[in-house]
């Protein structure tokens, strides 16, 4: 009898879909309490609130900076809220605090709405471009199985918050950057500079051309992104509103909670959990420590990689756990390398079991942790602890398994 050997995407789907249309049975059973379970702070209280909170403050395009703490994007990410904010403007300016308002004004849930709508479709063309050997049917359900996950429904979606874009400008841009199309590629440099003037973070791949000994286009892409975070500033409040939003940058990086998100966090949650988290105050310095140390592993392995999925990994990667003060949305970027990951295999089948561990881990990312809910845990726990385990797998293979064959190799 033959043996039936699922492909990676197939494997993924089965994971990812299953486990969402399991939680639908359970949200069915439990009369939606497995909805609360599932959504950020476990109640619907702050939904849409990182969306309408930022549309609201570009009301006042020139104080906002100086008027809240709650403003830690850079000022290029209001601009574009501004151009929402346009759309269904207000003759008065909204109070730094009242998004609610923002949210029930006219059409402005509207306007969310048909922004999601077409975000979606965005990555579903990213997807078919990136996939292109796929069957259409293949990349709808995977499409499905992303915008439905934990992740992106209740989290980036359901919060409203702008690192949806963000991972789209990125996941663009590493389909772009290769291409022989001189056009597409300095496209891609400005998609990095515009994803780093929204979330700072994305500014990291910048060193893929450092790497990869591109120095005009780094050059390039260092001046576009030198433009995009600085030159908004003068539409938002100028030097006033840039060191006021310095101490807010500097103030959200020095935040430490429990949470099973940031790297920082979630040893401080491990910490509450071991009976410990009375003496946090000694413990996040050296909480800090390790989560630079991750840092530099990432670094020093997307320097090491060959692999383009595996750059986008620890890109993401430390988009995803370094951020401080981060909430579940981060956890988007990881569609990236998943989406780059799947390209791979399709380019170069019967890799072995590493890939199919690796798709185990994605699809777990990807999906409604249906078995969380038994548990009483916190859903970010299932939702992130693959996402370590999927970093600590690639750090092994690209570190310790490599050092092992030398050895063995050595004393054969």
């Amino acid at each position: 009898m033959k043996q039936i050997k699922l492909k990676p995407i197939d494997l993924f789907l089965l994971i990812s879909l299953g486990g969402t249309f399991l939680f639908i049975v359970l949200l069915i059973a439990t009369r939606g309490e497995a909805m609360r379970w599932l959504i950020m702070e476990n109640n619907f209280d702050y939904s849409f609130t990182d969306y309408f909170r930022h549309v609201g403050f570009t009301s006042d395009m020139k104080h906002f900076y100086l008027n809240t703490k709650e403003a830690p994007f850079p000022p290029f990410a209001y601009l574009l809220y501004f151009i929402l904010y346009s759309l269904d403007p207000t003759n008065e300016t909204w109070d730094v605090e009242a998004w609610e308002t923002v949210r029930d004004y006219r059409f402005n849930m509207l306007i969310y709405v048909m922004l999601i709508i077409l975000l979606a479709l965005l990555f579903r063309l990213l997807t078919d471009k990136i996939l292109s050997g796929n069957t259409a049917e293949k990349n709808t359900a995977l499409t499905c199985a992303i915008l439905f996950s934990a992740p992106f429904m209740a989290g980036a979606i359901e919060r409203g918050n702008i690192a949806l874009l963000v991972m789209l400008m990125v996941l663009a841009a590493f389909y772009l950057r290769d291409s022989d199309n001189a056009v597409c590629r300095e496209a891609a440099l400005l998609l990095i500079a515009m994803a780093a003037g929204i979330k700072v973070y994305p500014a990291i791949m910048g060193l893929l051309y450092i790497k990869e000994k591109r120095w005009k286009e780094a050059v390039r892409l260092f001046v576009y992104g030198v433009l995009f975070f600085f030159v908004p500033y003068a539409f938002t409040g100028g030097i006033p509103a840039m060191m006021s939003h310095l101490k807010i940058l500097l103030f959200f990086e020095t935040q430490s909670y429990a949470s099973w998100t940031d790297i920082r966090n979630f040893l401080l949650s491990i910490s509450k959990v071991l009976g410990q988290y009375e003496n946090s105050p000694y413990f996040v310095k050296y909480f800090k420590i390790i989560e630079n140390l991750y840092l530099l592993f990432c670094v020093a392995s997307l320097f090491e990689t060959d692999k383009t999925w595996k750059k986008a990994l620890y890109i993401c990667g430390v988009m995803s756990l370094y951020v401080p003060s981060s909430h579940r949305y981060v956890s988007v970027y990881m569609a990236v390398p998943l989406i780059l990951y799947l390209k791979d295999c399709s380019a170069q089948p019967d890799k072995g079991a590493n890939d199919t561990l690796y798709a185990v881990l994605f699809a777990l990312i990807f999906t409604n942790p249906f078995y969380g809910y038994f548990t009483g845990w916190s859903a970010d726990l299932f939702i992130f602890t693959p996402i370590y385990v999927l970093m600590l797998y690639a750090f092994i293979q690209e570190w310790i398994i490599p050092s092992v064959n030398k050895k063995r190799l050595k004393t054969a």
